[in-house]
């Protein structure tokens, strides 16, 4: 996560700089400082921050029109300004541009932590479900493709190039099965339409589904649905031939 804190007087930039370093974690938190919104776009145009942290009240150009500037230019950055007990005015005007909060000067540690660190970590929290989501749903699709030979769990995790370890975890978090689980819950849903189809001996079935032998296939199956696949076959009126 990468901070840039804008404001022309630099103890205030220092002070806000290392209250973020003292509540995030190691390696969690970059922090970069300018004094002025013309050394704010330099630095901006140099590097995007995640998240920008600006005074109103500067001498020149204002903070306000940096909110503005950034929101039109960089619409995905995070902005929170620094406000007096006397600027409600300017920070109505800084919601209207763009900017999410506000953080009151002097600035209480506890409010930056809660406002801008824990916010922006939930919000990357979130976002991080939504990848691996997607990942989990690309997964789902190789299944599919595939789901008829034999095909391990190492060999999905690395079409989606995640740890076999991981991908266990989120398969089942995702999904609600394990992946074996999944499996064969899918091979034994596509079987049903194959058990329709008389001219399928049901060895035949099995093998077509991945299974090495229709002893294994009729066991999961009744593990799965309760019967047995010739059970299964003379209940839809179907006869084996």
């Amino acid at each position: 996560m990468y901070v840039l804190v804008v404001d022309d007087d630099m103890l205030i930039c220092e002070n806000v700089k290392s209250k973020l370093f003292r509540i995030a974690s190691d390696g969690m938190l970059e922090c970069e400082t300018a004094n002025s919104v013309i050394e704010a776009k330099i630095a901006i145009k140099t590097r995007v921050p995640d998240i920008l942290i600006t005074d109103l009240n500067m001498p020149g150009i204002s903070g306000l029109s940096l909110v503005k500037y950034v929101k039109e230019n960089y619409p995905d950055v995070h902005i929170y300004v620094l406000s007096g007990y006397d600027d409600y005015q300017l920070v109505r005007q800084a919601f209207v541009s763009g900017a999410e909060d506000y953080l009151l000067k002097p600035m209480e540690i506890e409010e930056l932590r809660e406002k801008v660190v824990n916010r922006a970590l939930r919000n990357q929290t979130r976002q991080d479900e939504k990848e691996v989501s997607f990942e989990i749903q690309s997964a789902l699709a190789f299944i599919e493709e595939n789901l008829t030979r034999d095909l391990t769990m190492d060999e999905v995790a690395g079409s989606i190039a995640m740890s076999y370890n991981y991908f266990s975890r989120r398969f089942k978090e995702c999904t609600g099965y394990s992946f074996p689980e999944y499996i064969n819950l899918r091979r034994i849903d596509l079987s049903k339409s194959y058990l329709q189809d008389p001219s399928l001996k049901i060895s035949e079935i099995a093998y077509k589904m991945g299974y090495n032998s229709a002893s294994t296939f009729s066991k999961t199956f009744k593990k799965y649905e309760g019967c047995y696949p010739a059970d299964y076959r003379r209940a839809h009126s179907i006869t084996e031939e």
